[in-house]
């Protein structure tokens, strides 16, 4: 299992070299209440509220760096990743948090951070949360060319709507996708993600553990 952070916008991407022993996955939904005359008080679902993804670990120092639980082709100076998560933290930088072997693969932002120094190694202990980032698009009519309908008695044939196309084998990813995940749900057998990692090679990568939301692949038929 890997944890990778990448920045949306630049691209930057960092990897731990010290993984958490454990990660906590928060969600909630969001409830209206009523009073109701001789039945009380009810709630009703009202949406969901925002996932939250959080741990406490190790940025190892130089000591630990060759340490057969640290991974050293990820390793970087544990001042340096603290300025990372700090400056993520300050600007509200949107991220891509991927948890390989799971379904975590969520846009992001760094809601809480802190750091202490700790041990002869030059250990930073840190606490960290990752707070789910959606965004928010408001359009015009005008940019959706939406214009009001006429009202008819009967809808002529020159409105009516076309038929549906038949669906194009592709898919979109969304946050929280996995290859194995798409391909239990759209094979209908999660083993054969690796089909759709050989047909979607060039737009993947070396690694199919790392996708991201927004990219687009070809389903076996």
């Amino acid at each position: 299992m890997d944890v990778y952070i990448t920045e949306k916008e630049s691209g930057t991407r960092i990897a731990l070299s010290m993984l958490p022993e454990k990660t906590k996955r928060k969600a909630s939904t969001k409830f209206q209440s009523y009073d109701i005359i001789n039945v009380g008080e009810v709630k009703v679902p009202r949406g969901t509220k925002l996932l939250t993804f959080s741990w406490d670990g190790i940025f190892p120092g130089a000591g630990r760096k060759n340490y057969s639980f640290v991974k050293s082709h990820f390793w970087m100076e544990p001042k340096e990743l603290e300025g990372i998560f700090e400056r993520w933290r300050k600007n509200g930088t949107t991220l891509i948090l991927m948890v390989t072997e799971t379904f975590i693969n969520h846009e992001v932002c760094v809601s809480d951070f802190t750091a202490t120094n700790s041990g002869g190694a030059g250990d930073v202990s840190y606490s960290v949360t990752f707070t789910e980032a959606k965004e928010i698009k408001v359009y015009t009519t005008s940019e959706l060319n939406i214009k009001p309908s006429a009202k008819t008695n009967e809808t002529s044939s020159a409105t009516r709507p076309a038929p549906a196309a038949a669906s194009a084998t592709t898919y979109t990813v969304k946050s929280g996708d996995s290859l194995w995940a798409i391909a239990k749900q759209y094979l209908g057998d999660g083993s054969r993600y690796n089909e759709i990692y050989e047909l979607n090679k060039d737009t993947i990568g070396s690694n199919p553990n790392l996708i991201y939301p927004g990219q687009t692949f070809t389903l076996p038929s």
